[in-house]
């Protein structure tokens, strides 16, 4: 009885398997060109936001503790 679920279970295993190398086919990867100069807007981007958050929060420490004195 054993023998028959765990054979079912490879099986089941292989297909899942099988599948899941079926979806990876379909993927489309962008070319290397594409892919650096979408990095570099993303590190711009994210050192932009930085530094907007970092002043912004300069400025809310500078009036919290303007109104604290």
């Amino acid at each position: 009885m054993q023998e028959n679920g765990k054979s079912a279970g490879k099986s089941q295993k292989k297909s899942w398997f099988q599948g899941l190398q079926a979806e990876f086919r379909k993927i489309v990867w962008t070319d290397r060109d594409t892919l650096i100069k979408q990095t570099i807007v993303v590190l711009v981007i994210t050192i932009i936001l930085c530094a907007i958050i970092s002043v912004m929060d300069a400025a809310i420490l500078e009036g919290i503790n303007f109104l604290l004195k």
